[in-house]
């Protein structure tokens, strides 16, 4: 039971192209933090799109929303809008592995591309082979991205380095040169209990489902 993540850079036409390759350095930067969580194969193709194999599909939404903070946290402060991702999660088996990710076949690969382009103005999705799963997923992913798709990149920073490196707020707070007092009300303006409960409820029903 494995997770593919396919996806897109959001408006990636309107970032100029002298930021573009800071935006794939970065990318790569956070994928390589996320291994911590997962070991991951990774693939950029067409100059804004990707995919990735991750072998704990338990892990793969973390790692998804791990991806849209990073991004948004590394946000260029004179560029428009916001870094950001659409992604789509598959869950299941892999049939054949090929050299390229791209040109690799399976379950996985095939819910993750099908969630991909049903997406529409959503920019987070997840399918797996058990219906159940699916649907109580659907409402709860879609609270999920309206918060994501608001975050600042401040309280992206804050939700990037407390869950993707566990750190304590205190700890936060040093790194930033802030109070303790202000990150506590950095996180609670990112909900990010909020985000911690889906991604708990996502790693228990993986979890389970997969036995």
């Amino acid at each position: 039971m494995k997770a593919v993540i396919t996806g897109d850079i959001i408006n990636s036409t309107t970032i100029p192209m002298e930021q573009r390759p800071r935006l794939l350095q970065e990318l790569n930067h956070i994928v390589n933090d996320l291994k911590s969580l997962s070991p991951l194969e990774y693939e950029v193709f067409r100059g804004d799109s990707f995919q990735m194999v991750a072998d704990k599909a338990a892990e793969a939404l973390r790692i998804a929303i791990l991806i849209r903070a990073g991004l948004r946290k590394s946000t260029p402060k004179d560029t428009d809008g916001t870094w950001d991702a659409r992604m789509a999660i598959g869950v299941g088996g892999i049939e054949f592995a090929a050299r390229h990710i791209t040109a690799s076949d399976g379950e996985a690969f095939r819910y993750s591309g099908r969630a991909f382009d049903e997406l529409g103005k959503s920019c987070l999705a997840v399918r797996t082979r058990w219906e159940s799963v699916n649907e109580e997923l659907k409402v709860s992913t879609l609270f999920a991205d309206d918060i994501i798709s608001n975050w600042t990149p401040t309280q992206s920073l804050v939700i990037y380095q407390s869950i993707a490196f566990q750190k304590t707020q205190k700890e936060i707070a040093e790194l930033q040169q802030q109070s303790p007092q202000n990150i506590s009300k950095i996180s609670v303006l990112a909900r990010e209990r909020l985000i911690r409960s889906y991604l708990t409820r996502y790693h228990d029903l993986i979890t389970l489902n997969a036995k």
